[in-house]
């Protein structure tokens, strides 16, 4: 077991109130929607990126050309340009417009791939998907790891929380009161900032982590990992490889579903609100 972690997180699962564990919310397998025949996983599960990651390209560009003409364009006196910066300006707009024109191009061209080859996407997933964990990802916003120094990589990670959902329930709500409670004491180490740097030098730069390794064996089946951007949501999702035995596990091995509810996206999010111990849901 790793000992060098903030927060003795070692010492936790021992620790944590039997009563308060009771009110912990968790969610059950069967709340997964179906996914068992093809039409249904691409119905439910996000089998490839949503249209608004396939086409977030198209929309940077959309937006680029946007603000362009508000700033720029729209306040031009053409009639002042001499004959240079007329000529710079239509090599300018046919650039831009060049490349709007190849970017929307590229887009529609991968659409109408996407849009062929869903079908057998989709049944090759359901093959691979029988029998498939299902996972519980939990976001949290409370601490996040202050890493990322170059180019895109400039801001800091998110974490997030995969829990398998085969565990007992009773199992499940001490894990998910654990991690809420290791959260909650290694935001207070320097209550100034939500990046605390022994979390990132515990973290060493690698995209996850087994709980087991930190925890200790009860936390066998969740993983701490890097999220490097709150959308998509990545709530319930199935497996493809068994997170009790991978020697890594990310998001990226999990298919998600597509639209969770806002209800069940808010429970699966450790919070400030959150701080100081386990979640406790109101009984609807």
């Amino acid at each position: 077991m790793e000992t060098t972690w903030p927060g003795e997180p070692h010492l936790l699962w021992d620790v944590i109130d039997d009563d308060a564990v009771e009110h912990v919310w968790v969610p059950s397998p069967d709340d997964l929607p179906a996914w068992h025949s093809p039409q249904d996983l691409h119905r439910h599960f996000a089998v490839v990126p949503p249209l608004w990651q396939r086409g977030i390209y198209v929309i940077f560009v959309a937006a680029f050309l946007s603000i362009a003409y508000l700033a720029v364009g729209r306040h031009a006196d053409w009639d002042s340009y001499g004959t240079t910066q007329r000529v710079f300006a239509v090599v300018l707009v046919a650039g831009l417009a060049g490349w709007a024109l190849v970017t929307v191009a590229l887009f529609a061209i991968n659409e109408v791939k996407v849009r062929r080859q869903h079908r057998p996407v989709s049944e090759r997933a359901t093959e691979l998907l029988h029998g498939a964990p299902p996972i519980w990802g939990v976001l949290t916003n409370t601490i996040r790891l202050n890493d990322r120094t170059t180019g895109t990589e400039d801001s800091a990670d998110d974490l997030q929380f995969l829990f398998d959902l085969r565990a007992p329930r009773r199992t499940l709500q001490r894990q998910r009161a654990v991690v809420a409670a290791w959260v909650s004491a290694v935001a207070d180490i320097d209550p100034r900032t939500n990046m605390p740097r022994e979390l990132a030098t515990a973290f060493e730069q690698r995209d996850s982590v087994h709980c087991a390794d930190v925890f200790g064996e009860s936390m066998r089946g969740v993983w701490i990992g890097r999220k490097r951007g709150v959308l998509p949501y990545e709530v319930l999702g199935l497996a493809l490889r068994d997170p009790r035995s991978a020697e890594t596990f990310t998001s990226d091995d999990v298919v998600f579903t597509r639209r969770p509810a806002r209800t069940l996206r808010r429970r699966s999010r450790l919070g400030k609100a959150e701080r100081g111990g386990a979640e406790r849901e109101e009984r609807s």
